[in-house]
């Protein structure tokens, strides 16, 4: 009866742990910067080589991308205005893009603090105007500590 008891208790923790876990997800402190957008495809990358990684990606400038450190990490961006290089109101009401770093955008020809893939900047943005203000902070997904959580209750 015991055994059952503890089964049970250990289900419960198990079940409110995925529940409080699987939804939740933390962000850092916002920084300002510009985005641009660059075009498909978006292979090689420089984390990821020919792996690819799906639309949802970006290229870090090199203050981001920190030697590396960067790769597979996410993003969260929204779009805060237009820069006056080309359409004057271009940020949409949809909410911010997160997008996982997979590539550096080259110093000497990166326009912008991120580099969206075309359907990240699109869905934040009007594409027509090429560079927006943004602000950004890395965005932590929770699932990898919901795993973690699985591991220790299986001990």
């Amino acid at each position: 009866m015991a055994s059952i008891c503890q089964n049970f208790v250990a289900s419960s923790i198990t079940t409110l742990l995925c529940f409080s876990l699987c939804f939740y997800s933390s962000a850092s402190a916002q920084e300002s910067g510009t985005a641009t957008f660059n075009t498909p495809p978006y292979l090689p990358s420089k984390c990821y080589g020919y792996e690819d990684q799906g639309v949802m990606v970006a290229a870090a400038s090199e203050g981001i991308f920190n030697n590396g450190e960067a790769c597979g990490k996410y993003y969260q961006v929204t779009c805060v205005s237009g820069t006056n290089e080309g359409t004057p109101f271009p940020c949409f009401d949809n909410g911010p893009a997160v997008v996982m770093i997979t590539d550096l955008c080259p110093p000497d020809s990166c326009r912008g603090t991120i580099d969206l893939s075309e359907e990240a900047f699109a869905s934040i943005a009007d594409t027509n105007s090429g560079v927006i203000n943004i602000s950004y902070q890395q965005y932590v997904l929770r699932t990898q500590e919901l795993n973690s959580a699985f591991t220790i209750l299986d001990q």
